[in-house]
C-alpha cells in the first residue's frame, strides 16, 4: 500500500473558499504557505495584531525617510530581523532592496528555501509604497 506524503506546512486561503469535495477551507501548503506568511510579515506593522502587538517588521516607518543607500540597508535589516524571529520555517538565502526614485517605492527581492527542502528555493517580491 502506498503512502500518501502529508504537507509538511500548511495554512488556509485568506479567500475563505471551501473546497467542494471535503467541504473545508481550500489549504495552500508548503512553499505557497511560507511565501504568504513572508509576505504578510513584511506588510505588517507593530501593533496592528490584536493579540499579538510584537509581530511585524515595522517597515513602512522606513518608507517615509530619505530614498537612499542607508534607508535600503535599515529596510534590509528589519526584513531579515522580522523573518528571523517570525517565520522559523523559511532558511533566508538573500534580501534584495532596490529604491524606485521615479515611483517613490521599493522594490523587496526575498529568496528562501523551507528547512524540510533546502535544495528547492523560491522567491517573494514585494513593492513597498508610501501611503499617505
Amino acid at each position: 500500500m502506498a503512502t500518501i506524503k502529508q504537507p509538511t506546512y500548511s495554512d488556509f486561503s485568506t479567500a475563505f473558499s471551501r473546497n467542494p469535495v471535503q467541504n473545508d477551507l481550500v489549504r495552500v501548503t508548503e512553499f505557497n504557505a511560507v511565501k504568504r506568511s513572508v509576505r504578510n510579515l513584511i506588510l505588517t506593522n507593530k501593533y496592528e495584531r490584536l493579540l499579538d502587538p510584537e509581530i511585524g517588521g515595522n517597515i513602512q516607518s522606513l518608507l517615509f525617510e530619505p530614498m537612499d543607500s542607508m534607508t535600503s540597508v535599515l529596510i534590509r535589516s528589519a526584513i531579515e530581523l522580522t523573518l528571523q524571529n517570525y517565520e522559523p520555517r523559511a532558511i533566508i538565502n538573500q534580501i534584495t532592496v532596490q529604491p524606485d526614485y521615479d515611483n517613490q517605492r521599493y522594490f523587496i527581492q526575498i529568496v528562501f528555501s523551507l528547512k524540510t527542502n533546502q535544495q528547492n528555493s523560491t522567491t517573494v517580491e514585494v513593492f513597498l509604497d508610501r501611503i499617505r
